[in-house]
């Protein structure tokens, strides 16, 4: 798989906040990003946590090379929640997350958000 076929571009979009731009990296979680692809569009909802935006997904899959530190715009994959969270900053995670991508684009908006803001992630 070449690099271009491995980095999926998506757009974050949060409602009456803003949108940034990101990527997720088949590379980094095959399986974990393979079902996240098939769940796009996601709308959901935000679940601020400490270092993190949380957003529930229902999906139920192991850790797939986990890590336990992430840099900021990391997009990981949470087995424990079965959620996707999205770090604004650089942090040490709370347990084992499967790192799926990346935010490319501004960080602002996932500080300070409100518990329940409408979240959007697609596939551009």
């Amino acid at each position: 798989m070449g690099e271009s076929q491995a980095r999926v571009p998506i757009v974050v979009k949060i409602a009456g906040v803003g949108e940034s731009q990101g990527e997720l990296n088949r590379l980094t979680a095959p399986l974990t990003v393979g079902d996240i692809l098939k769940m796009l569009p996601i709308n959901g909802r935000t679940v601020p946590a400490q270092g993190c935006v949380s957003i529930l997904l229902g999906l139920n899959r192991g850790t797939e090379k986990p890590v336990t530190r992430v840099d900021a715009g990391t997009i990981v994959y949470w087995p424990r929640t079965g959620s996707i969270c999205i770090y604004p900053d650089a942090v040490r995670t709370y347990g084992p997350v499967n790192k799926i991508g990346k935010v490319t684009g501004s960080m602002d908006m996932f500080r300070n958000l409100k518990s329940g803001s409408r979240i959007i992630i697609a596939a551009v």
